[in-house]
């Protein structure tokens, strides 16, 4: 075997790992059981080093085959989605109750909420509370229409939502519902959210359901990959993430406008 073909070999290899991790984080996302996704990954495996084939040109993406495989969610997963919807919603409007009152806690003056910031709070609430019920329909849309059309339609939808809560707010701007301390107001955005992620962190590990693979046994199976642990983690932790950089953001604008 020439150097060209070893070479070959080792990068199809470190090509078709990355994408058999890909797939476990895809059924993992879709609460499957940790022993048919290491069924369903050995299986993939096994085919790819029988056939020699890379697996993004087999099976397409790992999301699209992760989906195509319909392999049932585990018997919590319903209670586990609840939670965590209820979690995004605590932290989302922690999230937007923070961008509100940064910068008017700067300034050590009172922070004012707009009709506008509340109708649209609302209504982004309704729309995680109900998101869970319209989670296997997007999935389904994805996987019979492709990745390109449902981009299209979520650019659609999403383009219209902005849309609507801009004219919201700009035939709110003048109408003010509340003016509060900025202080308070920033410590209960705080615990809201930072509460959900660290809740989740420590009450919920995926080690309590592993991935074993056929033929072994849950003690014999690794821990799972620095890779995974890490989307996890900067899943979990997203919306901490996002206020940081949209606080930021906003301290920054602040500084120019003065």
């Amino acid at each position: 075997m020439t150097a060209s073909n070893i070479r070959d070999a080792h990068d199809r290899d470190t090509e078709n790992e990355k994408w058999l991790e890909g797939l476990t984080i895809e059924l993992r996302l879709l609460d499957v059981n940790g022993t048919r996704i290491g069924d369903a990954v050995a299986t993939a495996r096994e085919f790819l080093a029988d056939s020699g084939s890379l697996a993004e040109e087999s099976f397409g993406s790992a999301h699209y085959y992760a989906a195509e495989l319909s392999l049932p969610a585990t018997a919590d997963a319903a209670k586990e989605v609840r939670g965590a919807t209820l979690r995004s919603g605590l932290g989302l409007l922690g999230l937007m109750a923070l961008i509100e009152t940064v910068v008017p806690l700067r300034h050590q003056t009172d922070v004012t909420f707009g009709l506008g910031v509340v109708l649209i709070t609302i209504a982004v609430l309704t729309i995680i509370a109900f998101l869970p019920r319209l989670l296997p329909t997007i999935i389904v849309r994805i996987v019979s229409h492709g990745k390109v059309r449902a981009f299209i339609d979520g650019a659609a939808v999403g383009l219209v939502t902005t849309l609507v809560f801009v004219l919201i707010s700009l035939w709110s701007a003048d109408r003010i519902v509340l003016s509060v301390p900025a202080l308070p107001v920033f410590i209960a955005a705080v615990v809201l959210l930072i509460a959900p992620p660290l809740w989740a962190q420590f009450h919920h590990s995926y080690q309590d359901d592993p991935i074993v693979a056929p033929g072994s046994a849950a003690a014999d199976t690794p821990r799972i990959s620095i890779g995974i642990r890490l989307f996890l983690v900067a899943t979990n932790w997203l919306l901490v993430i996002v206020s940081v950089i949209l606080c930021a953001l906003e301290l920054f604008m602040d500084t120019l406008s003065r």
